[in-house]
């Protein structure tokens, strides 16, 4: 991709997240007491961001290729390198 397409793209993701997050922070950007509920709520993921948690996950390769092969389905194959917390 060329530089400005990437440009743009970041752009537009930033001003859309401060949207977000503008229309639904607490009043009082500081954590207290009085505003604990506000940011519990704040930080909780809505029910349509916790969709994948429906999704049957499976754990181990092949008993998901038997299953896909039996039920016609793809396989979404998750892979990564390194610590999962980014600790490299």
């Amino acid at each position: 991709m060329r530089m400005k397409t990437i440009t743009t793209y970041m752009v537009a993701a930033l001003l859309l997240n401060a949207a977000a997050i503008s229309a639904q922070a607490p009043r009082s950007l500081e954590p207290k007491a009085e505003n604990l509920r506000a940011w519990i709520e704040f930080i909780r993921p809505a029910e349509h961001e916790r969709a994948w948690e429906k999704i049957g996950w499976r754990n181990a390769f092949w008993p998901a290729v038997e299953e896909a092969r039996r039920l016609g389905r793809p396989i979404l194959l998750w892979t990564m390198n390194g610590h999962p917390l980014g600790c490299t």
